[in-house]
């Protein structure tokens, strides 16, 4: 029970911890900074952040990493950073953002499938009821019950989401032996390092610092989450992260409200009750 009671509080700072750094993210878009350049200087700050707690708290976490370990960390870098969030975020900017609230998080089904050939994870009927009445429901949340519009480049968000879930994938077995603080620096940095790579073929000016404050904010967020969510994965199964993180979009939602100024429409509230009882229905069958 103890240890339920723990993945459940550390999922739930996970989502909150992304819903905040959702949001700031939005805010800092909608000052008119470009996405590429966003995620490049955020990823910066985040590392810089990261590295500094772990050398001040963690430092003895970065000895003894195997080699084989440390392979599986680059390619957690480069899979779950690099890759995805270039195709995510290339899908964002050429599709709406109605298809990529939705098609990002068919990232659970994604985990469901790498989780059980890859963690040994079980597939039974309850998981895949379960999974569907959350993904109807943050269907409903993200697009106010409108018919999404599919565009050819949809499927470089889908790419995106079954990366990020083939990056949690590869990260489990590692948390059993290495620092979940220390794969977040390695996601982040050895991320950063990749973006940077990259980037100068999709934005030219992704490096030159804008909106500095709102920028360092948000970096501060996206620390906190890639611990939070290293920590979570390293406590709970993938599949139970995926699916409780669905809980993010409602959280966003309500940050919306308040911070944005957005409005709430009877069929985003209706959604949310069933990704609210899916979530009650999944921490009780411990998935």
């Amino acid at each position: 029970m103890e240890h339920r009671r723990k993945g459940l509080v550390l999922v739930t700072l996970f989502s909150f911890s992304w819903s905040l750094q959702i949001t700031m993210s939005k805010v800092v878009l909608n000052a008119g900074m470009s996405a590429f350049s966003l995620l490049f200087q955020v990823m910066v700050v985040s590392s810089i952040c990261v590295s500094g707690y772990i050398l001040l708290f963690k430092r003895s976490a970065l000895s003894g990493i195997e080699r084989n370990d440390l392979l599986r960390l680059v390619l957690v870098a480069g899979v779950g950073t690099a890759l995805a969030n270039s195709f995510g975020y290339y899908g964002l900017e050429n599709s709406t953002s109605i298809n990529f609230g939705f098609l990002v998080k068919t990232a659970v089904v994604f985990t469901l499938v790498f989780a059980h050939f890859m963690l040994d994870e079980p597939i039974h009927v309850r998981k895949l009821m379960l999974m569907s009445s959350l993904l109807f429901g943050v269907y409903l949340v993200t697009t106010n019950g409108r018919t999404l519009v599919p565009t050819p480049y949809d499927a470089f968000i889908i790419l995106s989401a079954s990366l990020y879930a083939l990056a949690n994938a590869i990260a489990k077995p590692v948390l059993r032996k290495v620092h979940s603080e220390v794969v977040a620096l390695f996601r982040l940095g050895m991320g950063s390092v990749f973006l940077a790579a990259i980037f100068p073929f999709l934005e030219p000016s992704f490096y030159i610092p804008e909106h500095v404050p709102l920028v360092i904010i948000t970096g501060l967020l996206l620390a906190l989450m890639q611990l939070l969510l290293y920590k979570t994965l390293q406590n709970t199964t993938a599949c139970y992260l995926s699916m409780m993180s669905m809980l993010t979009p409602l959280l966003v939602m309500a940050l919306g409200l308040i911070v944005l100024g957005e409005q709430l429409h009877t069929v985003q509230a209706i959604g949310g009750l069933i990704v609210v009882c899916s979530g009650i229905f999944i921490h009780k069958i411990e998935i």
